[in-house]
């Protein structure tokens, strides 16, 4: 919800803070720029500790980093606090698919994975529509106070009910011994680095994220200013959206473990591509197919990463694993970040009163030229037996 909370209020913010695309281009990579530092840091220190003791500390401090964005009096205190926030938030994914991994099997990890990449879509649903909602009846700062809430309750709900996760450590301390070596933290990284199964995973990852990020901070704005979509039409954009990838993805999630992650990705990137195009090519619509555009991206845009996801959790072994998601984590939000300043720079306002935006179009031919390099990555990572 945090890092989708900030993409319908983006028309919005742009004309509160006075700013143009380019500035709020930086502003929504503020966010992916310190989760990146963040998923290095991790790398070298997520696998030493119980999975569940670093996931409550690193949730708590992300939370207060949210609750203080509702504090903020300007665009500057706003872009440093979104950068904490994006600190500690860059690192929860990692810890979760870590978690999730070391809790379900290869067979099974799919459709765990998809129930997890569907929690992305209730977010759209319930809290983009929700955070809108607050942000037009009382003002912007009211969406974050209510994810500090929030992120408090499920802090407490996650103490409670998340077990003790120690086995990668186990594991390690294994090999410390039959090696007559204890492992260092460097020796650890290297070794992931070293790895070229986990460069290609890398790879992909980044690939992804760079095409899929160079377009969603625009969605809003476009939609707002190029199709007509009032403020409180933008809503259903996500409402509807994420409500689809609700029941798609865990759908999707269940054919990865029957077909194969390798085979639903190839299926589904190429589709993918379709409403990329569709989404960045509308002009003059009614905003009910614009709506069914939208939906067709979110779909296919989520549903591509459930295999792609699946894949990575397999590229490393369990020692390993939240070091990995965590150097994963950190790559993708170098994507997401080069995206948005990518995509700030490439989109335009026109110089008409209404300030369309000029060159989405390109955006979206990129995007996809990007993302079929993926079509050559995906097959060469191999899978990892625990």
């Amino acid at each position: 919800m945090d890092i989708m909370i900030i993409m319908p209020l983006s028309d919005r913010l742009m004309k509160l803070f006075e700013i143009v695309p380019q500035e709020y281009a930086l502003l929504v990579s503020a966010y992916s720029s310190c989760a990146f530092i963040a998923g290095l840091l991790g790398a070298v220190y997520l696998d030493k500790f119980d999975r569940r003791a670093a996931f409550l500390f690193v949730y708590a401090c992300f939370g207060m980093a949210t609750f203080a964005c509702s504090f903020v009096p300007n665009f500057y205190f706003f872009l440093i606090f979104r950068g904490i926030a994006g600190f500690f938030g860059g690192i929860i994914g990692a810890l979760v698919l870590a978690m999730a991994s070391d809790l379900f099997v290869a067979e099974e990890r799919g459709k765990a994975v998809g129930i997890i990449m569907m929690a992305f879509s209730v977010a759209s649903v319930i809290g983009v529509p929700t955070g809108l909602y607050l942000a037009i009846t009382f003002d912007w700062h009211a969406p974050f106070q209510l994810l500090g809430i929030l992120s408090f309750i499920i802090w407490i709900i996650s103490f409670k009910y998340i077990p003790s996760l120690r086995s990668h450590i186990d594991a390690k301390n294994k090999a410390d011994l039959g090696n007559g070596h204890k492992e260092t933290r460097k020796e650890a990284l290297l070794e992931i680095l070293n790895s070229r199964n986990a460069r290609l995973a890398l790879l992909l990852t980044f690939t992804l994220v760079l095409g899929q990020f160079m377009l969603i901070p625009f969605i809003t704005p476009y939609m707002i200013r190029n199709i007509g979509f009032s403020e409180e039409q933008i809503t259903l954009i996500y409402f509807i959206g994420g409500g689809f990838t609700i029941f798609t993805a865990p759908l999707v999630g269940r054919y990865v473990d029957r077909f194969g992650p390798r085979k639903m990705f190839n299926i589904i990137l190429p589709i993918s591509f379709i409403a990329v195009i569709l989404l960045t090519h509308l002009t003059d619509i009614p905003v009910w197919v614009a709506l069914c555009v939208t939906t067709f991206f979110f779909v296919f845009g989520s549903g591509r990463m459930v295999p792609a996801q699946t894949q990575l959790t397999m590229a490393i072994p369990s020692k390993r694993r939240a070091s990995f998601m965590s150097l994963n984590s950190s790559v993708q939000q170098l994507g997401s970040a080069l995206a948005s300043i990518i995509g700030g720079y490439i989109v335009i306002e026109s110089a008409s009163e209404t300030k369309e935006l000029i060159h989405y179009n390109w955006v979206g031919i990129i995007a996809v030229c990007i993302g079929s390099i993926t079509l050559i990555i995906f097959p060469l990572i191999k899978s990892v037996k625990d």
